[in-house]
């Protein structure tokens, strides 16, 4: 069975008034979307390499999972769990902290979870401090927010990213429609260095009074540098400590969703999976990640299948080189989003990916999906090489399978 995560804790709100033209790069999404198109792994990928997670009493996978890869290491992060791998092997090395209320334990495992700049791992403890482990599990030092009043907690995203070894970033949710700030700065010690201002305004919705606006944005970390994208403004920064730095315009046209209907959106209805229309008619971006060459994403797009629970998913590239941009079919579950004509073994569904320092996508497969995928092509199966057949032995019960691709440079 096939799993797909509609998370929508994993987005970033960025901020910024709008900027004059000629500025920033813009990629046209909603032309290529019009015409989109298969996209193939070869497209942008040299080579793919699987390693399946050993499965063990104490190393065995949740829900909500993120795949990271070093050299060295595969980092697993799944609810209330941080686990360690070997990269060449799969063998399970250690689990990296504890869940629980002891000395050096965490409550929570947090959205952004994996450090490789510094390779370390954060965990929250409560809402408003996390604490930071080493790859052998040593407690580093423990990390506060800024203060916040009762108000202030709620509309405060409850994730701090490292813009360097003294300063991070928080973003301020809006939950009002008209809060001054958008992204805050500060040290460890929670004491606030920059507040860069947020320009957008919405009403609240009367029928969702007591529920609170989710975030909506992307963000993520290229060459130890981190980027954001705001669902609502179609711009993707470069945020540092004092300064946020335009990069790419997302040219969206009709399927930009207005800000000042941000509480009538699938992320501020507190029933997103009820009959609103507004999410059928706009993109809502999922994933965003860079490489030397291409800049990836994905997102959501359509009527929120009432069965499943989820919307379809677009994925697709922007080839700096080639000054490109290709968006797939829809992925749904009759069809992926990238055909793997690599190696011609099942297919790939680029969800909670990331991109690491050495240019290459660390994705997973489920275990399950390769089972499934063994006994619907019996004869493609046969043609595969020694090293992917031996996965016809996986069953549902086994870790997943993670998949690493080299990108092209």
């Amino acid at each position: 069975m096939k799993f797909y995560f509609l998370i929508l804790f994993f987005f970033i709100v960025g901020c910024s008034s709008p900027l004059p033209t000629g500025t920033i790069l813009t990629i046209d999404i909603e032309k290529s979307f019009h015409n989109n198109a298969d996209i193939f792994l070869s497209d942008f990928a040299d080579e793919i390499e699987y390693i399946p997670l050993e499965t063990l009493r104490e190393s065995v996978t949740g829900r909500a999972l993120k795949i990271f890869a070093t050299n060295e290491y595969i980092v697993a992060v799944a609810f209330r769990q941080n686990y360690l791998f070997d990269r060449e092997t799969g063998k399970f090395i250690r689990e990296i902290g504890g869940y629980g209320r002891g000395s050096n334990e965490y409550q929570s495992t947090t959205f952004v979870p994996f450090d490789e700049d510094r390779n370390t791992i954060r965990a929250s403890i409560t809402h408003l401090k996390h604490i930071v482990y080493d790859l052998n599990g040593n407690v580093i030092r423990t990390l506060n927010f800024p203060p916040q009043t009762e108000a202030q907690k709620f509309n405060m995203w409850w994730e701090m990213i490292p813009l360097d070894d003294q300063y991070f970033v928080t973003y301020a949710r809006n939950h009002s429609g008209n809060e001054p700030d958008k992204l805050i700065v500060f040290d460890a010690q929670g004491n606030i260095f920059t507040r860069f201002p947020n320009h957008h305004t919405y009403e609240k919705n009367p029928k969702h009074a007591g529920s609170f606006v989710l975030d909506a944005q992307v963000f993520y970390k290229w060459k130890n540098k981190v980027f954001f994208y705001e669902n609502c403004v179609d711009t993707l920064y470069h945020v540092t400590k004092d300064k946020i730095i335009p990069c790419f315009h997302f040219q969206l046209g009709k399927f930009n969703p207005p800000y000042s209907e941000k509480d009538n959106l699938p992320w501020g209805d507190p029933d997103p999976f009820g009959d609103n229309k507004m999410c059928n008619s706009f993109f809502y971006f999922q994933t965003i990640n860079e490489s030397e060459r291409f800049l990836f994403f994905s997102f959501h797009y359509g009527k929120i299948n009432q069965e499943s629970r989820y919307q379809d998913l677009y994925f697709g590239y922007y080839d700096k080189e080639m000054k490109i941009t290709k968006i797939s079919e829809v992925d749904h579950f009759e069809k992926t989003p990238v055909i793997n004509d690599l190696d011609d073994f099942a297919p790939l569904h680029p969800h909670n990916w990331s991109i690491n320092n050495s240019g290459e996508m660390v994705a997973y497969m489920e275990a399950g999906d390769i089972e499934e995928w063994f006994e619907e092509h019996p004869e493609k199966a046969k043609k595969l090489p020694e090293h992917l057949k031996k996965f016809s032995k996986l069953t549902s019960e086994d870790n997943p399978v993670a998949v690493i691709i080299k990108l092209k440079q």
